[in-house]
């Protein structure tokens, strides 16, 4: 079957850290990225002030999560996220103290880590993040469709109005952005709805598409410019005169791509 295929690489995720004490957040890091190194650490808080705003800012796949840490720990950091409707990730809690456990689980945690880590256990929690992230028959489906020349979209879409059907091409598309969770393509005809997902678009468009935020994907043909500056996120300057923001953890994906295309 496809799954088993040696072709088919293992799925990679985005991950973050929460963790207050530096030795720690370090040996958990050196860990990962020895047992998972197709995943990408997007970002690392010793707080959750912090980490309430990259949850916002920057989602995750997984989020290995200290329990005790400023201001308030976990479980009110989790808290807050519901109630500000943030999307969570899959949460491994990663701590030196076991009579958490119970309520851990109550937050749908994918595994609980006790501290000192060892590499076997922290190998078998790796394997259920990718096991509950995507499935064997997903993962060979979208390295099928990276490996595909065009990036498996047919060269045109449509799109019914009304009593109108208007037709496009997908190089037409400047940028794609979501409002109100409905994606939207932005073209010279103006901007149209479309019926696919943000996530799916992404591998599908292939390398002149570049994901700058969770909320948009951009044309690198129509990028007039980039502004990177130290202290807040990012900008991206369309042909049409739109300014999409770029998250600081896509800036660089951002910045390799147009030194590829130039």
């Amino acid at each position: 079957m496809l799954q088993n295929s040696p072709l088919v690489p293992p799925p990679t995720f985005r991950y973050a850290i929460v963790e207050d004490e530096a030795v720690a957040r370090l040996h958990l890091k050196r860990m990962l990225e020895r047992l998972a190194p197709e995943a990408r650490l997007i970002w690392e808080a010793e707080d959750g002030d912090v980490a309430i705003r990259h949850l916002v800012t920057d989602p995750v796949d997984v989020l290995f999560l200290d329990v005790i840490f400023p201001p308030e720990g976990a479980f009110h950091l989790l808290g807050e996220a519901q109630e500000r409707q943030i999307r969570l990730p899959k949460i491994v809690f990663v701590t030196g103290r076991d009579e958490h456990a119970v309520k851990a689980f109550d937050w749908a945690a994918c595994d609980y880590l006790l501290k000192p880590l060892t590499p076997d256990r922290v190998k078998a929690t790796l394997d259920r993040v990718r096991s509950s992230l995507v499935s064997p028959e997903v993962g060979a489906l979208l390295h099928a469709v990276r490996t595909l020349g065009k990036g498996g979209l047919p060269e045109r879409f449509s799109v019914s109005i009304r009593d109108r059907i208007l037709v496009f091409r997908w190089s037409e598309v400047m940028y794609l952005h979501t409002e109100f969770r409905q994606v939207y393509a932005h073209t010279a005809r103006g901007k149209v709805p479309l019926d696919r997902p943000m996530d799916e678009l992404e591998v599908l468009l292939g390398e002149r598409f570049v994901r700058i935020h969770r909320s948009s994907l951009i044309n690198l043909d129509y990028l007039v410019e980039v502004r990177n500056p130290p202290s807040r996120a990012g900008e991206a300057l369309m042909q049409d005169g739109a300014a999409l923001s770029v998250s600081r953890a896509r800036m660089d994906d951002l910045i390799l791509s147009i030194q590829r295309m130039c």
